[in-house]
């Protein structure tokens, strides 16, 4: 007969064991990153390269290089200083180490915002929901990407936003920051500017001026000016232009999606997919007209959809925002959709928390499925390219956030009198 001494120093080793686990791959993928990105010189390298720059003067823009380099503005280099000062190798292990705590710190800073909007999802339920983006977090630790980092300053700022009255300044402040690190996190603040949060909004857009004024701050006014200017030259004019789009499987974006169906250009090696011939130029204005048309429909459900006011409501809304960053531009690239993470979390706790939400429950293993089947590693590599080539991640993405769509609509508003209101059960069909 098992004792509960015995079975509670069972369970003691197992969890010990699982520890070990994940430590050891851990630091085996860590050991990876550090030998890749010194070998390939890409992400975090480009970081380290830039802040080096820029403590010495220089600007860290290679303007004639296209996308190769240092694509972000000048902040987030000069946060890099202290680490531009290190050693390479030193500074992909402690950027490795960094990426690591930027997620950790992410997961439990939605789960809080999920815990405020009433939902308390287990963890196995938030395990089997961040399966299909494995990959994705694989890939940004291994390359040293900015998206974990990214990832940090969105949750927080969904945690502000979901808990104003308990929020400091930094948290409130973090979603301005993640908008001057990638602009199409700006689109967050929307579901705030409908609610009329104007001391969020206030936040956002300060800490956003803040960021893209450091530089004055560090190199004076012709040093900042300059390295906004290069920037502009490098990154802005040429998005404005319609000439960063490409057609490579690396952006499932829905614009590059179309674009592989609708300009003669490779997929993938020499591979075509497309259906139709039109000019660069041409499909331009077919990718604006797509983004005029993705963010009509956000708003649209943002302003329609009942039951503004609940905490339920913010959450789904900003986790539409979270699918809207990858969607509404174009040049998303496949480790951007990491960011996902929320918007999967959220649906899987509606889905799978009460009722019989059958619709959304389809459609978000479907999205699920078009996620894993994107990975090399899981099909092989012909099978993934065939895939990425037709836009699973962007389908897989839209299907998401119908789910998410189908889930905003099921809401309710509490009843006046403080008793539950009858409520459809999320994403059942009304």
């Amino acid at each position: 007969m098992t004792t509960p001494a015995a079975t509670g120093r069972a369970s003691w080793a197992r969890r010990i064991a699982i520890a070990l686990v994940v430590v050891l791959g851990l630091l085996a993928v860590g050991f990876v990153a550090v030998r890749r990105q010194l070998r390939d010189g890409n992400d975090f390298p480009l970081y380290w390269q830039a802040a080096r720059a820029l403590v010495s003067g220089r600007s860290p823009y290679d303007v004639l290089s296209g996308l190769h380099g240092y694509v972000y503005l000048p902040w987030f280099a000069l946060l890099l200083g202290p680490l531009g000062a290190l050693p390479l190798r030193t500074a992909v292990a402690c950027w490795y180490a960094l990426n690591l705590l930027f997620t950790w710190f992410a997961g439990r800073s939605l789960r809080v915002a999920l815990g405020t909007a009433g939902l308390t999802p287990s963890p196995w339920l938030l395990l089997l929901a961040t399966l299909p983006l494995a990959g994705l977090f694989h890939d940004n630790l291994v390359l040293g990407q900015a998206n974990l980092f990214l990832l940090w300053l969105i949750a927080l700022s969904l945690r502000a936003a979901l808990a104003p009255s308990r929020a400091g300044l930094a948290r409130e402040a973090a979603g301005g920051f993640a908008a001057a690190l990638k602009m199409p996190a700006g689109l967050l603040v929307l579901p705030l500017v409908l609610r009329a949060r104007w001391r969020g909004v206030v936040m956002f857009v300060v800490a956003g001026a803040l960021a893209v004024a450091l530089p004055f701050a560090v190199a004076g006014p012709a040093g900042g000016a300059r390295e906004l200017r290069d920037w502009r030259e490098k990154v802005l004019a040429p998005a404005v232009a319609g000439t960063l789009q490409g057609s490579k499987i690396i952006d499932q974006s829905p614009h590059a999606g179309l674009r592989r169906l609708l300009v003669a250009e490779p997929a993938f090696g020499d591979t075509r997919v497309n259906v139709a011939s039109l000019t660069p130029a041409a499909f331009s204005r077919v990718s604006r007209a797509v983004a005029v048309l993705l963010l009509a429909g956000y708003l649209t459900v943002w302003l329609l959809a009942p039951a503004r006011a609940t905490p339920a409501a913010l959450l789904v809304d900003l986790s539409l925002a979270c699918c809207a960053m990858v969607q509404v531009t174009g040049f998303n690239l496949k480790a951007q959709f990491v960011l996902l993470l929320l918007p999967a979390w959220t649906a899987a706790a509606l889905a799978w928390g009460g009722g019989r939400p059958r619709r959304a429950r389809v459609l978000l293993v479907s999205a699920a499925a078009l996620f894993l089947l994107s990975y090399p590693d899981l099909v092989g590599r012909t099978t993934a390219n065939w895939l990425l080539a037709y836009s699973s991640m962007a389908i897989g993405t839209l299907l998401l956030a119908a789910a998410l769509v189908r889930q905003r609509f099921a809401l309710a508003m509490p009843s006046p009198s403080g008793a539950p209101a009858a409520a459809r059960a999320p994403g059942t069909a009304p």
